[in-house]
């Protein structure tokens, strides 16, 4: 790991300085803090408050700082869903983090991994960051949707930092504020959220968002101007970075908001996100994109709509289009689908990738060796690394 291995190049640094002279120590210490206070160095990149981007970047898991390359694991919070996400190659994971018999007689105060209304689990935040930690290398957000979750979940995140454990970015996320279309009060309290981190866990990226509801056989109000200033007036001083995240389905309409939000610091960004039953107009994702730099805007959504609707909106865009498709999905029109999209422009590429959980090598074998036949430059693979490993040998055996 980066992270790691920069840790101990350091270590060895000053093991040597030791052995030579005082003089030679302050020196070293001045230069390796120098070093170490360097915008971007890569250790800077690996502490739990550090840009997302750079961190994957240093990690070689995404090939540019744009947000858009950052792939996303929902709801990892059983055991058995925990290591499903640890063997995908997705880059971040999210969990859901819950009290354990929260609101009834049997509640002990200790954070699970569970989304309401479940309050029981087989995991713990603690064995959940033990195996995340210790065997990955993977970004961690963690939701909270209740306010007793979150002094206990910081209060573990400072003690595994201290014992120098966290070495990567920690977003830290709560729907403070009531957002559209929501007719009761389920937001978790702003004023002691905010407090609470930067209290206990001031290391570690702020996601701050707002209730939501979408129901698509009725008019749906969207995010106001109101709603978006009253944010920006709870977060604009706290020191940490801050992504702002915004449902997808509704952010076309109230795009000048957010555009009027990103213009307030530099330390925001969005995290646009779908629902399992929104809708998703490729169209409006495009305009964001269009309208906002790569690395301002992260798009945690489920795949893209049809492939002619994408080569459609991605004709004349300005900026190199990454396709990203599932070899699932691909079937017997693998090279079609691909060469089509690579068409589209000179700097597009495809990224074909694979989640174990959809099936065996075996069941994605052929759509892999058609991708690979069409392109050997401009097609990337996601896989997890056994998968790597029989598509190597297939290309050899061919």
């Amino acid at each position: 790991m980066v992270c790691r291995e920069q840790l101990s190049k350091n270590q060895v640094k000053w093991v040597f300085a030791g052995i030579t002279c005082v003089s030679v120590v302050v020196i070293a210490a001045i230069v390796l803090a120098i070093t170490l206070r360097r915008p971007g160095s890569e250790l800077e990149a690996c502490s739990p408050d550090a840009d997302m981007l750079d961190y994957l970047l240093s990690l070689g898991q995404i090939s540019r700082r744009d947000a858009l390359e950052v792939t996303w694991y929902h709801a990892a919070n059983s055991k058995k869903a925990m290591t499903a996400a640890l063997n995908s190659n997705i880059t971040v994971l999210e969990a859901d983090v819950n009290v354990e018999g929260l609101g009834t007689a049997n509640e002990t105060g200790v954070p699970i991994m569970a989304h309401p209304p479940a309050i029981y689990s087989d995991n713990t935040l603690e064995q959940w960051l033990d195996a995340v930690l210790g065997s990955s290398q993977k970004g961690i957000k963690l939701d909270f949707k209740n306010i007793k979750a979150v002094g206990p979940s910081l209060d573990l995140l400072r003690r595994l930092t201290e014992e120098g454990k966290v070495r990567r970015p920690i977003w830290i996320n709560a729907d403070i504020l009531k957002g559209p279309n929501m007719l009761i009060s389920t937001e978790v309290n702003a004023t002691q959220f905010l407090a609470l981190v930067q209290e206990k866990y001031p290391k570690a990226t702020l996601s701050p968002g707002w209730t939501t509801f979408y129901v698509s056989t009725s008019p749906n109000r969207t995010y106001t101007q109101a709603m978006v200033e009253k944010m920006h007036e709870l977060v604009g001083e706290v020191p940490q970075r801050v992504t702002f995240p915004v449902r997808s389905s509704m952010v076309r309409v109230a795009w000048p908001h957010f555009s009027w939000l990103l213009s307030q610091s530099e330390r925001y960004s969005l995290t646009l996100w779908q629902a399992a039953s929104d809708p998703m107009s490729v169209e409006d994702l495009l305009y964001v994109r269009d309208n906002t730099a790569v690395h301002q805007v992260y798009y945690d959504i489920f795949e893209p709509l049809l492939l002619t609707d994408m080569l459609e909106l991605c004709q004349g865009l300005w900026q190199p289009v990454s396709f990203q498709m599932q070899a699932m999905l691909l079937g017997h029109s693998t090279a079609g689908a691909i060469a089509r999209l690579l068409a589209s422009s000179p700097r597009a590429t495809v990224t074909v990738e694979h989640n174990p959980a959809g099936g065996d090598y075996a069941s994605v074998r052929t759509a892999l060796l058609a991708a690979r036949a069409v392109d050997r430059t401009r097609v990337y693979y996601r896989l997890p690394q056994g998968y790597h490993k029989d598509l190597l040998a297939d290309v050899g055996r061919n």
